[in-house]
């Protein structure tokens, strides 16, 4: 048998390309149509009432219309009644099969030949010919239908007209068709448009049988041509013309002395109809015409019910009218196409796989009591497959497609379960597989999975977890279990779920079903299947509804999440991976590392993303990124980084490579949906399912941390992994980057070690630090004083200096140039304490000397802490001169002269003098504008000495608060001086604001600048003076803007007000709003009007008229509106959305398209132009998934020219984005 293959069994390939639809007049596979052919009760009804209407005489309409869905065959019914007919050139002899095989078909030629017709001549046309149909009428189609017939041309159509006269009244067809003339036929000249006239014009004088006829002459024939032209066309070929065209042939024929009937079939009416009015209008016309003159036998078949045709275009339905005899027509299952056309087998194939079933294992599922199979067939046209397989399928293929919608059964119909089972022997090799094979259902999945887009992504997800977790068995029985839960035919139990595994005729079943027990106890350990036990036999599910439905809007969510919210987590995932050693992203940390006290590092993040260029620099510790992307931005990042970073201006230095997968950022995705949708009371299942997911999130993202490569700027190859090196790595980069470090063994306590420190240096106390810290920072214990060292040092670096800022302090150990980079901020507090202890330098925040040691320990516990503080380097030790100093400096603007407080004092003293009254002035404005707490009152008493002439107090002068209220003066004075005071133009400036732009960020920062809390800088002041005057213009410029599309050519408000102004003047702006208003509903320009009104008075427009309404936004409003209207070649934007929204509220009207275009055809917001041309899109798509459902989804009723498999397939199995497809077989619906 190893030389046979399955293909071999089959009558034709199972791989073969799939024919073309069927078409109603094409009959060259008669044969095959007819073993293709399966015939339900309903074909039989329409047989039988076309048997009736042939043989009936009477006056009764001689109608029927076969209402059926896509893919029920109707076509193929119809094209067998033409063969049927037995009128068919070269297929008479292929009637009487008809008669033989199928009952309906025997009944139907017993009465046509009992009647009183000899001929029926079938005029069978498709009207989803839609290059033929969009030109022509219903009354052409049939009448070139009757040309076909007869053997005429047809093309042009005035020929056919010219050929039919000649034939009725000449009786010259026969002549003419036999002539050559120039070495061409009739035929052969009707091939070459050019040709053809000028062919008439000559042969037909010569023919002695036109001798006496109109067409003796060439004046003659080329008048009989102009007379059918003018026939034929689409105004004058009416039904009226179409009726004596075909009552004249039929007596035409007659004459031979047998009757002859015209059985008229118009295929697919419905869709020829469409949704234009004047089409069904032609139709009626054209069928009442034809019933009332010469009734013929008429069958027509279409996808929606002709009585509501009737209801939806003319209102009213007459019950007893033609129109009403319709017969529903339901097609053969799918399941019963399939086996018949596809699974066909040989007569020698037939014999083998009844051998082969009769040794074959029950590998039969058990079905449900309540269970509707109704056996149709039997196992040996079903195989491979099993007898239930294919009826199971397709309804595992309905179930998938429906999701929660009630949906007919017959939704698979067509070419959807077909293409699937050619797919199984072409993509899945069947056709070389041995006989004795059979399709297992894990297989039918993965058909599924592969040909489709039917399943779920949570059901991929569950399965892909299945497949991480346990052996191939597992996998296998958990997608059976996944198949089934789509049925309810067939219960889930051991023994069915191994009789649908079975994969060959020589399977060992009792070995699979052990195999089957044994992977479903593995699954529902790890909470993979659920079991219920209280029925017998015991039955499995694969996941709960809830979990199901649950999982669904998990998907959704994840698929929205924004890409920050990924990045930000994955960061969270990483850092809990190893909270112990990952910092905040680029927050600074020390640890002792392989060696090294107070290491300072930080890490950096770039998750799903390149790596920057250019990294921001930091030179106060060592720099590590974590790169976690997928493998393509790894590489390309790892060679931008290590560019970036090389030599001695790099900033980053060492580098963590993770690659994740797209299934774990798929996972960590999911994780974040199902985190912020599990609900506090959810089941324990999902709780379940959400530990289970986060513990595998977390344990692979720790996996990957671990196993991370570690890379630096000048090394190509890695440093190794995190979990191994990561510590090392980080220590060579501290050794390598930060050679001048400084270092202490002792772990400080800011505030108990300066009480120490002072206490050692007066004698007192002892060396908190230990030894070799002393000798660092160069102290001598013994006799407790500075010699050498770090301290020795950092005074000679500040030789010269008298006061630097902390901040300059800290650049040393973390600025570009410091001169002792990567030193702690322990180390660096200790230095400073140690040397303030000693008196060698001292601590000033806001201008004041600290004098408590207690408070110098607090000023250094934060770097912030050390950023508010000044350093002094001054020498002279007088109690008090240094805040004198700081008051000097703070009074003046600039530090004193000299190393005399005396003389700072004289100086002070002078000044106040001379500017006693700009003294008193600031010190009674700051009472006036700022909050009580906020007052230079102890400052003016200290200096009312001094501006009175006398002589000024160092001791009061240094007194809190009077240094405090010297900082407060410094700050307040630029602020008061000159005629027109700063502070005065800021406050009426902030007036305007608040009176024109009182909800503006700009106004609460300028509220918020002078709310007396505290004094605010000159500088700050003018900026935010300057950034108002900008708004304000800015304001009037965009109203400018959106009326003209242009900039002003101004500066001032004035001058902006006007150029506002012109533009009402010189455009007709109120000639848009009344366009926009008449044809928009719900928009209003009230403030546009209004400006439109003071422009046309005598007054001029102002910046509180333009501020005072919503003219901008209105103008906002307008430019949109103008952009809606705006004539295009297909119209305005809002005529093709009123269009479109019109054929949507009939037939999407629930839909989300629908209502977005409802609003965007009314106010108050309208939506930009760029954004209508999207709603345009989106609504044609969603239209033309309809019209691509009825044109393209049935089985028999595609163009020649139709889609290939593929577009097929992905037709019927991809509706677009918003498609929902609702099939409802009640009559009433369409």
């Amino acid at each position: 048998m190893t030389d046979t293959t399955l293909e071999s069994l089959f009558a034709r390939s199972p791989t073969r390309e799939l024919e073309e639809v069927q078409k109603v007049n094409e009959v060259g596979q008669a044969e095959r149509d007819i073993d293709e052919f399966y015939e339900t009760d309903s074909a039989r009804k329409v047989l039988t009432e076309l048997g009736e209407i042939v043989n009936s005489t009477g006056s009764q309409p001689r109608f029927r219309y076969v209402h059926a869905t896509f893919g029920s065959g109707k076509t193929h019914l119809l094209k067998l009644i033409g063969i049927a007919t037995g009128e068919i050139e070269g297929l008479g002899t292929v009637a009487p099969k008809l008669s033989s095989q199928f009952s309906g078909f025997k009944e139907f030629r017993d009465r046509l030949n009992s009647s009183h017709i000899d001929h029926l001549v079938p005029l069978f046309m498709n009207l989803l010919d839609r290059d033929k149909v969009r030109d022509s009428t219903l009354s052409l189609l049939i009448y070139e239908e009757l040309g076909n017939q007869l053997n005429y041309p047809t093309d042009p159509l005035w020929l056919l007209e010219w050929i039919w006269t000649l034939e009725i009244e000449h009786g010259l067809w026969e002549a003419v068709r036999s002539v050559e003339h120039n070495g061409m036929s009739l035929q052969e000249a009707a091939q070459d448009k050019a040709a053809l006239r000028p062919w008439l014009y000559e042969a037909l004088p010569e023919m002695d049988e036109t001798d006496g006829t109109p067409y003796a002459t060439e004046e003659g024939v080329k008048e009989s041509i102009q007379q059918a032209t003018g026939q034929i066309s689409t105004e004058a070929f009416t039904p009226d013309e179409l009726v004596e065209r075909l009552d004249r042939t039929k007596r035409y024929l007659q004459e031979s002395g047998e009757t002859y009937e015209f059985l008229i079939g118009l295929d697919e009416v419905a869709i020829y109809v469409g949704d234009q009015q004047h089409r069904y209008r032609e139709f009626l016309e054209t069928v009442d015409t034809l019933i009332a003159d010469i009734n013929p036998p008429i069958l027509g078949t279409g996808q929606w019910s002709l009585r509501d045709m009737q209801q939806d275009f003319m209102g009213e339905v007459d019950p007893e009218a033609w129109y009403t005899n319709e017969i529903p027509l339901r097609g053969a299952d799918t399941e019963i196409i399939v086996r018949k056309r596809w699974l066909r087998k040989s007569d020698s194939g037939t014999e083998t796989v009844h051998d082969l079933l009769d040794r074959t294992p029950d590998f039969e599922p058990e079905l449900a009591d309540a269970s509707e199979y109704t056996d149709v067939g039997d196992p040996l046209e079903a195989y491979p497959f099993r007898e239930h397989d294919l009826w199971l399928l397709r309804e595992v293929m309905q179930s998938l497609k429906k999701e929660d919608l009630e949906v007919d059964r017959e939704y698979v119909q067509g070419r959807a379960l077909l293409i699937l089972v050619r797919s199984l022997f072409t993509s899945f090799d069947w056709a070389q597989k041995e006989p004795g094979a059979v399709v297992a259902w894990d297989e039918i999945y993965d058909l599924i999975e592969r040909e489709t887009t039917d399943i779920p992504g949570w059901a991929k997800d569950q399965i892909q977890k299945v497949e991480n977790t346990t052996n191939e068995m597992g996998v296998s029985v958990a997608k059976v279990l996944y198949l089934l839960g789509q049925v309810d035919a067939v219960p889930t139990t051991k023994k069915n779920i191994t009789r649908l595994l079975v994969g060959s005729v020589d399977t060992d079943i009792d070995q699979l079903e052990s195999d089957v027990e044994e992977a479903l106890e593995a699954l529902m350990e790890d909470n993979f299947v659920r079991t219920d036990e209280s029925v017998q036999p015991q039955t499995y599910r694969i996941l709960s509804k809830e979990i199901v439905e649950f999982w669904d809007q998990v998907h959704r969510e994840a698929a929205g999440l924004p890409k920050h919210q990924v990045r930000y987590n994955i960061e969270d995932l990483l850092r809990e991976a190893d909270r112990g050693r990952l910092t905040a992203d680029d927050s600074l940390r020390t640890r002792n590392i392989d060696g090294i006290s107070d290491a300072p590092y930080t890490f950096r993040y770039t998750v799903l993303d390149q790596v920057d260029a250019s990294p921001e620099p930091r030179f106060d510790g060592v720099v590590a990124r974590v790169l976690a992307a997928d493998s393509d931005t790894i590489e390309e990042s790892r060679t931008t980084w290590q560019e970036a970073n090389a030599g001695e201006q790099g900033v980053e230095d060492v580098l963590v490579v993770i690659e994740l997968s797209e299934g774990l950022r798929e996972s960590i995705r999911h994780l974040i949906a199902l985190d912020s949708l599990l609900e506090p009371g959810a089941s324990a299942e999902l709780r379940i399912e959400q530990q289970q997911e986060e513990e595998t999130v977390e344990d692979e993202i720790e996996e990957l941390l671990y196993g991370a490569k570690l890379y630096t700027p000048d090394h190509n190859t890695t440093r190794g992994t995190y979990l191994s090196n990561i510590d090392s790595v980080l220590a060579d980069a501290v050794r390598d980057k930060f050679k001048n470090r400084k270092t202490l063994d002792t772990r400080l306590q800011e505030v108990d070690d300066a009480r120490t420190l002072f206490e050692f240096f007066n004698g007192n106390g002892t060396w908190p630090f230990s030894a070799d810290d002393a000798e660092r920072l160069g102290v001598k214990t013994v006799p407790r004083e500075i010699s050498d060292g770090w301290a020795e040092e950092f005074l000679n670096d500040y030789a010269g200096e008298e006061l630097v800022s902390g901040e300059t302090v800290l650049e040393e150990i973390a600025g570009r140039r410091g001169k002792y980079l990567g030193t702690p901020r322990e180390a660096l507090a200790a230095l400073l304490i140690t040397l303030a202890a000693a008196n060698k330098i001292e601590i000033r925040r806001d201008g004041v000397r600290i004098e408590d040691p207690g408070e110098i320990g607090r000023s250094m516990i934060r770097l912030s802490d050390i950023r508010d503080i000044d350093i002094g380097f001054d020498p002279v030790d007088i109690e008090g001169s240094s805040n004198l100093k700081a008051v000097y400096q703070s009074l003046r603007g600039f530090a004193p002269q000299g190393n005399d407080p005396t003389a700072w004092l004289s100086n002070l003293a002078s000044w106040a003098e001379k500017n006693s009254s700009d003294i008193r002035n600031t010190c009674a404005r700051v009472d006036l504008e700022f909050d009580e707490e906020i007052t230079l009152d102890a400052l003016r008493d200290a200096l009312e000495p001094g501006m009175a002439g006398g002589e000024l107090d160092d001791a009061v002068l240094t007194e809190s608060p009077v240094p405090t209220q010297a900082e407060w003066f410094h700050k307040a004075e630029p602020l008061f001086e000159g005629d027109e005071p700063l502070w005065d133009e800021f406050t009426s400036s902030l007036e305007t604001m608040r009176s024109l732009y009182p909800d503006a960020a700009i106004t609460y920062k300028m509220e918020d600048a002078v709310d007396g809390s505290r004094i605010p800088s000159k500088e700050s002041l003018a900026t935010l003076q300057a950034k108002a005057h900008d708004f304000r213009a800015s304001q009037i410029s965009e109203l400018h803007h959106l009326l003209t599309g242009t900039t002003p050519e101004a500066d001032s408000i004035s001058d902006l007000c006007s150029a506002v102004e012109q533009v009402f003047l010189d455009h007709d702006v109120i000639v848009d709003i009344d366009a926009a208003t008449e044809t928009i509903s719900g928009v209003t320009f009230e403030s546009l009007r209004e400006l439109e009104e003071i422009a046309a008075s005598a007054e001029d427009i102002s910046e509180s008229d333009i501020a005072s309404g919503n003219a901008v936004s209105e103008a906002g409003q307008l430019e949109k509106a103008r952009g809606l209207l705006e004539d295009q070649p297909d119209g305005s934007l809002y005529d093709q959305l009123e269009s479109r929204y019109e054929k949507l509220k009939a037939e999407h009207s629930d839909a989300f398209i629908t209502k977005q275009v409802k609003r965007a055809l009314s106010g108050p917001d309208l939506v930009t132009p760029s954004r209508s041309e999207a709603l345009v899109k989106q609504a044609d798509a969603k239209l033309q998934s309809k019209d691509d459902d009825e044109d393209d989804e049935d089985d028999d009723d595609q163009e020649d020219d139709g889609p290939s498999v593929d577009e097929l397939w992905a037709e019927v199995t991809e509706p677009g984005d918003g498609t929902i497809v609702v099939i409802d077989t009640e009559e009433r619906d369409r």
